[in-house]
């Protein structure tokens, strides 16, 4: 049976994702469908029995190996939640924040012996990488958030409690970790050498992409690599370890070193290099890849792509399947196998010679990395950009090249007869990128919005539809005209829904706990009511917004602390505008004032009239109408207008417990009321 650990890989990965993100109803039901789809191929002659068998029992054995950890690891873990006790662990790493506050991981164990990896976040107590941490006090399981799913993102690197923030923390400084002190200390100061020379904005962004520091990159560079979906670009993948490779692997033949000390050596830049930016998903994805694919003459084999690919996702999952839901893990798989499998394939027939077909080759290369990470960004990204394969071929080389160049800078410590130079020259690149990222983003601003709650759906099922043409055609062509046809059904279902909601009414409150911004939207038009001034509430709108596809507010209504978010709101919503905006009586407004591009008004009483609905605020309490519906919307709720109210959204209720609507809802994260044509409504949660 030819490739193996393809017909192994695939289903077992496969079989993770849904075991981990499904219920075990629908796991079952998807598995025995799994094994009748395998017997169809093997009827057919598609497959032969060996393949048939090894990838039904992969995706068994996947399904069986999240059951097992589970049971086994992450429930016994889960009885600590809500307990006082104390844990007693390593620091293994570090997030310092403003205000002296700061976030550790650990990885240790509880006073009863169980292992852990905990989360603390807590004020800066100054530990380094092997400095001992105990805690004393009560844990909980972190959760998901409307801004960020916070929960999901710590349980695939396999912390599932956190301490709370009023619990007793002491530190023990060691002189553990001393060889990844050293390496994060030399990453700290060549970040620093970078910036200096090359400037905030550009040593930054390089910064970001060489060493991985995302603290360093500015918010105007993150927005315009987001909008053009190439973000991954400043985070640290396989790409720069596999240029460090290249490099000294070019040294190694230069020297005529043996293939096993080459192989040795190779292995220890990997570890050093993992090491010193944290060891992302990505690198250790591209490590493993590497090293395999350079020990495999070693061995009288031959190296492939695909093969490497399987072996990395099942050594890198086996020891936690929860792994298979972290984003990065899987941007890294799909993105590695576009380059590495689909595109050559789709692209193996195409012309060698000629300028016109080398860049049609590398335009085919980019879109074949864009559809297969499609995917991926829809179920864990607000928006993808429609120009990202435009982006990739235009921005991608650039920033290619300023990694290269930044190696120089890193590999020779930073000394001023290179660093002076090469920094000169990434800040003129950076200044070109930039300036070619605002004309394409000028040229093509559309961004296809993820809001639609059955694109996952819609998107699983083109997907089989893709699988299945290239499965029996095993035709390039067919393949393209399969994948074209499935983004049209998309574009035409994204916009039947954009179609249909602009039929809703909807009453949106965003913000947890005290945090509180309401946007009504109806017929195309959205209002935007901010409550309590808090500092993330711009970027509550600004992802919600994002997620349904808005790209212009009606009004912006400020109700407190306006000449913070007078500045911040522009600053998040940079790609929008507002017809109308408003801010309270005694808020200083500078004659020249552009706010939003308008001059706002100034009111302690804000109303919005409409033909079909009307708003109200006041005293920090807001009143929507629309038709016979009445819905009232605040934080600390102590009385209710004169008008029947038929739904009440608050944090909590403060007035006479008799008079309190029978319909409250205390709000804890997003929350959404929604009126539908036929005049019935609803309250549900957003996620």
């Amino acid at each position: 049976m030819k490739r193996k650990m393809v017909w192994l890989g695939i289903p077992w990965l496969i079989g993770l994702y849904f075991a981990a993100t499904c219920q075990i109803s629908v796991t079952t039901s998807l598995l025995l469908a799994a094994f009748l789809l395998l017997g169809a191929f093997r009827l057919y002659r598609r497959i032969t029995t060996a393949q048939m068998l090894t990838a039904g029992l992969s995706a068994a054995a996947a399904v069986g190996a999240v059951l097992l950890y589970t049971t086994m690891v992450y429930q016994p873990l889960l009885a600590h939640a809500g307990t006082i006790t104390t844990f007693s662990g390593r620091v293994t790493t570090v997030t310092t924040y403003d205000n002296d506050r700061a976030s550790y991981q650990l990885k240790g164990q509880f006073r009863d012996g169980k292992k852990a990896k905990i989360l603390v976040y807590t004020d800066d107590v100054g530990a380094q990488y092997g400095d001992t941490l105990d805690v004393a006090g009560t844990f909980s399981v972190p959760s998901d958030s409307y801004l960020w799913n916070t929960g999901s993102y710590y349980k695939a690197k396999g912390i599932f409690l956190q301490a709370d923030t009023k619990d007793y923390i002491s530190c023990t400084h060691t002189e553990n970790g001393k060889l990844v002190r050293a390496l994060q200390a030399y990453r700290s100061r060549i970040s620093m050498r970078i910036c200096t020379l090359a400037g905030t904005d550009a040593g930054g962004m390089v910064s970001a992409m060489l060493l991985g520091t995302k603290e360093t990159l500015s918010e105007e560079t993150d927005a315009l690599l987001t909008h053009h979906g190439i973000r991954h670009v400043v985070s640290v993948s396989g790409l720069h370890l596999v240029l460090i490779l290249s490099i000294w692997g070019f040294l190694c033949r230069k020297l005529h070193f043996h293939r096993w000390l080459t192989f040795g050596t190779t292995a220890v830049w990997t570890a050093l290099y993992a090491l010193m930016v944290g060891a992302p998903i990505s690198i250790l994805r591209a490590g493993f890849m590497f090293l395999m694919m350079q020990s495999a003459p070693l061995f009288f084999r031959k190296a492939d792509t695909c093969n490497s690919l399987c072996i990395a996702g099942i050594l890198m999952t086996i020891g936690n399947p929860y792994l298979i839901q972290d984003a990065s893990f899987l941007l890294s798989y799909t993105g590695t196998f576009a380059v590495g499998v689909f595109a050559p394939w789709m692209t193996r027939k195409m012309r060698k010679k000629g300028f016109e077909w080398s860049l049609f080759r590398q335009l085919t290369t980019v879109t074949c990395v864009s559809v297969c990470i499609f995917p991926v960004t829809l179920l864990y990204f607000r928006e993808v950009s429609v120009a990202s394969p435009i982006a990739n071929l235009l921005l991608v080389p650039i920033c290619s090249l300023m990694l290269m160049l930044s190696l120089a800078i890193f590999l020779t410590g930073g000394v001023g007869i290179i660093a002076k130079p090469v920094c000169f020259c990434l800040k003129l690149l950076y200044d070109g990128m930039m300036l070619l990222g605002y004309g394409l983003r000028t040229l093509i601003p559309v961004m296809f919005p993820t809001g639609w709650k059955q694109l996952p759906l819609l998107s699983s099922i083109l997907i089989l539809f893709v699988l299945t043409v290239i499965c029996f055609r095993r035709n390039r062509r067919a393949a393209a005209a399969s994948i074209a046809v499935s983004f049209g059904i998309l574009i035409a279902g994204q916009g039947i829904y954009r179609l249909s909601e602009q039929r809703c009414f909807t009453v949106t409150v965003l913000g947890q706990r005290q945090e509180e911004v309401v946007l009504v939207a109806y017929a195309g038009k959205t209002d935007v009511i901010d409550l309590t001034g808090d500092h993330r509430n711009p970027r509550y709108v600004q992802a919600y917004c994002a997620e349904q596809g808005i790209r212009r507010l009606d009004t912006l209504c400020l109700t407190k602390r306006a000449d913070q978010l007078r500045v911040a709101y522009p600053q998040t919503l940079s790609e929008m505008t507002a017809a109308e905006t408003a801010v309270p009586a005694n808020c200083w407004i500078p004659p020249d004032a552009d706010f939003m591009g308008t001059k706002p008004l100034q009111t302690d009483k804000f109303v919005v009239e409409d033909t079909q609905y009307s708003i109200l605020e006041s005293d920090g309490t807001l009143l929507v109408k629309f038709g016979n519906l009445c819905f009232c919307v605040g934080t600390a709720v102590s009385y209710l207008p004169e008008e029947e109210v038929d739904a009440l959204i608050c944090t909590q209720w403060n007035g006479d417990p008799e008079q309190m609507p029978e319909k409250t809802y205390e709000k804890d994260d997003a929350v959404q009321i929604r009126v539908y044509p036929d005049g019935t409504w609803d309250i549900e949660q957003l996620s």
